[in-house]
């Protein structure tokens, strides 16, 4: 499991995520967030209803390239893994807003905790999706670092 990249990167965020720093539009009351594997069987307007969650961080399939040094062993592999968060409106929330929270946090867990490997984080998307009664915010991040073999 430890070689899993999602694996790796759902706790490191699991670890370095700051629900104080996570808040409702009025800026004092905390959001339910959670941190999960892409590509879940069932309909993500479920964890917002059903699991009454705020904000959703969903770690995707990595890709994984080897370092290989002059000897032609590997010694590393540099990782790039696809985070999205996800948001809707509700009460005292509003999606877009939460979304650009959830961003600014991930900009400064990267900066602030690299543990070992320098963790980039770039923005490659936003997105609006109209599920009838509300719409999905989302925001597709990739987090790029190197990491040793072992």
């Amino acid at each position: 499991m430890v070689e899993d990249s999602r694996y790796r990167t759902k706790v490191w965020l699991e670890t370095w995520l700051t629900p104080a720093n996570l808040t409702k539009d009025d800026g004092v009351t905390q959001v339910t967030f959670i941190v999960c594997f892409g590509m879940p069987d069932y309909p993500i307007e479920r964890i917002f209803k059903d699991k009454n969650v705020d904000l959703v961080f969903s770690v995707s399939k990595p890709d994984s390239t080897p370092i290989i040094d002059s000897t032609h062993y590997v010694i590393g592999y540099s990782e790039e893994v696809p985070i999205t968060t996800f948001t809707v409106n509700k009460s005292g929330i509003t999606g877009t807003k939460l979304n650009w929270k959830a961003e600014t946090e991930l900009r400064r867990i990267s900066e602030n905790n690299p543990l070992g490997s320098l963790r980039q984080f770039k923005k490659l998307s936003d997105s609006e999706q109209n599920l009838g009664s509300t719409t999905l915010y989302s925001s597709l991040y990739q987090l790029t670092y190197e990491r040793d073999k072992t």
